[in-house]
């Protein structure tokens, strides 16, 4: 679609030739951005070097993090676990300690904790718990606005309340998914 809309409007289109699925990308619109080790996997000919370096060349990402998705599923998008909310918030999501990948989790969380920011201090690390894998770091902010997959359950409403926390000034809405469709953890 990219290259269609480039040509319709006659501008220079560049590829970056990376694949790259959605929900394993996040930027804080401040040159940092974070995808897991799924990145590498995708672009299996590619060194971890020049897929960095084509961060970089076509996005302006200086501090890339691949790291590794806790949640150990399928998908393995950083966005089932985690989501940028300001250039100096994350959101983690937060398991029981009897939950089979808490201590990855932790991990993860700490992580970010140990991580500078692009104002130069460590990150502001948010916790929304997700006992029962509920999808909310999965995540829509647009014009002042923030979409919040919710599933109808006991934990919506502290979900909600974690994002209006982290983001004031923001209208958080949280969407329950349709019978047909709900959303998936």
């Amino acid at each position: 679609i990219p290259k269609v809309v480039a040509n319709m409007l006659g501008i220079e289109w560049f590829g970056m030739s990376l694949i790259q699925t959605g929900g394993n990308y996040m930027t804080d619109g401040y040159g940092n951005s974070s995808s897991t080790t799924l990145v590498w996997e995708e672009n299996y000919t590619l060194t971890h070097l020049q897929v960095a370096e084509k961060v970089h060349d076509y996005l302006g990402i200086d501090t890339y993090h691949v790291v590794q998705d806790p949640n150990g599923t399928y998908i393995d998008h950083i966005d089932c676990w985690a989501k940028f909310l300001a250039p100096d918030k994350i959101l983690v999501r937060e398991v029981p300690p009897t939950h089979p990948r808490y201590t990855q989790i932790e991990q993860a969380a700490a992580y970010w904790e140990g991580e500078i920011c692009a104002y130069g201090y460590n990150y502001r690390v948010y916790r929304v718990n997700t006992p029962n894998n509920q999808p909310y770091t999965n995540s829509l902010i647009l014009n002042k606005k923030v979409l919040v997959p919710i599933m109808n359950n006991n934990w919506d409403d502290s979900a909600l309340i974690k994002y209006e926390e982290a983001m004031p000034g923001y209208e958080v809405i949280g969407l329950i998914g349709r019978p047909s469709t709900p959303w998936e953890s």
